[in-house]
């Protein structure tokens, strides 16, 4: 029997490979979380576009794009495959995995193969269970006994939930959480976190910066502990460091952190630079404390030119928001 499995990143993959699971191995290689992913494009028209994105706007896209190409043609090659398993978890880029491969296997429509999943939130003898790619080989091998087969309704699921992550219109999403998602259990928490992701109406601040200046405020100030702290207020773990120091630099250049000494700069560029970086400290600033404690919305002060999912947010123009009172997403006119 020829098999595939599927898992999110390099991590996990290697423990795969390592393990005694039979087969081929492929990570799903892609921090979907946040970037484009605009309404209507394949597989193939995507590619491009997040390829460019990956690398920011001085990179070479073409290395990036090189390697995505790699991973859809392993993917498109799942037809010579008997069984296909996908190996994910609970958090938020894992659900939003599983929702793209499972609209693309719907589409296929490969009848002829074994399509299984494996979907986890915890691990027996792990207090607080983070991810599979926590696992070692053998505990990895150990998940097989849970793998059960995808679902028609999984599959009409993911279909669903990947056109509403794709919409230029977030309202498409929460209205999506408020139907039966039970075919998928950690989907409706893990895209309630995605819609926290924008700017708040009370603040301008979406959930993750909001969290980070809270973390400044409570004499958390290097930047590495505020990635690692940032992490533990996440109920389902998804963010990266990157990400992370990014969400950092956008908060310095809008007046609501400081950094010492000087500007805030990330990442180090070699190994040699990882002391300093890790020796710098924020500090918040009068105007970050107003924002914090509600007095002052920064919508108008953080430059923001970015995409979730399919929804794309740029300063000065209406944008979609968060209203944590209704818990839905309003349109805000400038």
């Amino acid at each position: 029997m020829r098999i595939l499995n599927i898992t999110n990143g390099d991590g996990a993959a290697g423990i795969l490979k390592a393990s005694s699971v039979p087969g081929d191995v492929l990570p799903w290689r892609d921090p979907m979380h946040h970037g484009p992913f605009p309404a209507g494009l394949s597989l193939d028209e995507l590619r491009p576009v997040r390829a460019r994105y990956l690398v920011g706007p001085k990179g070479d896209a073409r290395a990036a794009e090189r390697d995505l190409r790699l991973r859809d043609d392993h993917l498109k090659a799942a037809a010579t495959y008997d069984r296909v398993v996908l190996w994910f978890e609970h958090d938020l880029l894992d659900q939003l995995q599983i929702l793209q491969l499972l609209d693309w296997f719907a589409a296929a429509q490969l009848t002829h193969i074994e399509l299984r999943i494996i979907c986890i939130n915890q691990f027996p003898g792990m207090d607080r269970f983070r991810g599979i790619g926590e696992l070692d080989p053998t505990q990895m091998f150990s998940l097989l006994d849970q793998s059960i087969a995808v679902t028609d309704d999984m599959l009409k699921l993911a279909q669903r939930g990947w056109a509403a992550f794709r919409s230029n219109d977030p309202t498409a999403l929460s209205a999506l959480i408020n139907t039966d998602l039970s075919s998928l259990p950690f989907l409706k928490a893990a895209l309630s976190r995605h819609l926290e992701e924008f700017p708040f109406t009370t603040t301008g601040l979406n959930r993750t910066e909001q969290q980070i200046l809270s973390l400044v405020a409570g004499g958390v100030h290097g930047p590495v502990e505020l990635f690692w702290q940032n992490m533990d207020r996440e109920t389902a773990l998804y963010i990266g460091d990157w990400r992370t120091f990014s969400i950092i630099d956008r908060l310095c250049k809008a007046g609501l952190l400081t950094a010492e000494p000087g500007t805030f700069w990330h990442p180090p560029a070699s190994p040699e630079e990882q002391p300093v970086f890790r020796q710098q400290r924020l500090m918040l600033t009068d105007f970050g404390q107003e924002v914090r404690s509600g007095k002052v919305d920064a919508t108008g002060e953080i430059a923001r030119d970015e995409w979730l999912g399919g929804v794309h947010i740029q300063s000065g123009q209406s944008s979609w928001a968060w209203d944590p009172e209704t818990q839905e997403p309003v349109l805000r006119a400038f």
